[in-house]
């Protein structure tokens, strides 16, 4: 994969066989004019080759060029967890054996293993990462890195002591931002998930949960019992004063107020038409982990709901301890084959675009005018057409290599 740095004092010409800007159609044999950093231009080659004798000129031949991957959502300090962990059809199996491993872990290991993971995102065309951390093993990691993302400091604490103090990110080269996270309603108690939500609003960050993810999660905030209330008592973190609001995740989420345009949900299988509409009247942002979910064996999101809806669904990976590999481009492979009815455009969108929102990146995920330059050019290996839902297909479902990184 051959890297190109952006210079700001430079301007260029890139031409690609395919350009997918993502929020626009996509353009056969077209060209990106860049200028100061950032785009100035996208069009057909020909319109805009008459300005390359004003610029570096990029010829890219039969690439196929895109905005950069998002994965919204992953735990990177769970990295070294990989292949440690089987498959359940038992969520809470596979919860207490991601706790009993965990604490196995030395901090060398996790780091090692937490960089490789940071190697695969590069290489696979991620260019902005939403990673939750319990620690601050690798947050430098991220720190010193190339990517774009948030660093979300993780709080499980059901009893509601935690006191939140301010986070600082003393990196200030650094393209992450930090602030707090909620784990889920059954981690974190009620007063202290609207002190996070206060926090991020105030700081005008993001305020991302876990939410819905299983059916004993449902359980638990309706009777007040189940694995939750068994597995909580057993790690000390039972809250006496609980009184369960005989609601569903969502519902009880919203009675706290804590749904807005800047709540980012993940998972979100388990909701009914209710919920559903109170998704769409508060425009929350879902991130769907769907081969997550399958492995650890809590149900598929339903996705095309979400879409038919009108509500932004962005994805994520979860932790290399529920999935095989950090690839956004097998996400959008498994979406694909569950719900065929989903324009491949929208998969794509979901991949790049609603992803950068998601995370408060506005100008990144597309490739259009006064939009930064974070793209990659891939090549789908033996294959390549002049119709864009073709190659759109192949890109998604068939073997393909990232050529280039180009980014400022």
């Amino acid at each position: 994969m051959q890297e190109i740095r952006i210079q700001p004092f430079r301007n260029y010409l890139i031409r690609a066989k395919w350009i997918f800007p993502v929020i626009s159609s996509p353009i056969f044999d077209g060209a990106v004019e860049i200028k100061g950093g950032r785009i100035t231009r996208v069009d057909k080659f020909k319109i805009l080759k008459k300005e390359k004798t004003h610029a570096e000129f990029l010829d890219l031949e039969e690439i196929i060029l895109l905005p950069c991957l998002v994965n919204v959502h992953t735990h990177l300090e769970l990295s070294a967890l990989r292949f440690k962990i089987l498959p359940s059809s038992n969520f809470f199996i596979w919860v207490k054996s991601v706790i009993e491993k965990k604490q196995k872990l030395k901090p060398e290991e996790i780091r090692r293993y937490a960089y490789l993971s940071l190697v695969e995102l590069w290489y696979d065309g991620v260019g902005i990462i939403g990673d939750v951390e319990n620690n601050s093993i690798i947050s430098d990691l991220l720190l010193q890195s190339p990517f774009y993302g948030y660093i979300f400091k993780e709080i499980l604490d059901f009893k509601g002591t935690y006191k939140l103090r301010e986070i600082k990110n003393l990196n200030t080269n650094s393209k992450f931002k930090i602030t707090y996270s909620a784990h889920a309603p059954y981690t974190v108690a009620p007063l202290l998930l609207q002190a996070i939500k206060s926090y991020n609003k105030k700081r005008k960050r993001i305020f991302t949960i876990h939410c819905a993810e299983s059916p004993e999660e449902v359980e638990f905030l309706i009777t007040g019992e189940g694995p939750i209330a068994e597995l909580l008592k057993e790690r000390g973190q039972w809250n006496k004063s609980f009184v369960p609001p005989k609601l569903t995740p969502v519902k009880y989420l919203d009675k706290l107020n804590l749904l807005d345009k800047d709540t980012l949900l993940i998972h979100v299988i388990h909701v009914s038409e209710e919920d559903l509409n109170i998704l769409k009247r508060t425009n929350v942002k879902i991130c769907v982990c769907p081969r997550s979910n399958i492995y650890t064996g809590v149900g598929i999101p339903h996705i095309d709901k979400f879409y038919q809806v009108g509500i932004d669904v962005c994805l994520g990976t979860d932790s290399l301890a529920s999935n095989e590999t950090l690839s956004i481009w097998e996400e959008m492979k498994i979406i694909s084959s569950f719900y065929p009815s989903i324009p491949l455009n929208e998969l794509l969108k979901m991949a790049t675009y609603n992803g950068a929102k998601a995370l408060q990146f506005n100008d990144l995920g597309a490739i259009a005018p006064g939009y930064k330059v974070n793209f990659i050019g891939v090549e789908i290996i033996g294959y390549l057409s002049d119709d864009a839902e073709v190659v759109l297909e192949k890109l998604i479902n068939q073997k393909k290599e990232i050529k280039y990184r180009i980014y400022g």
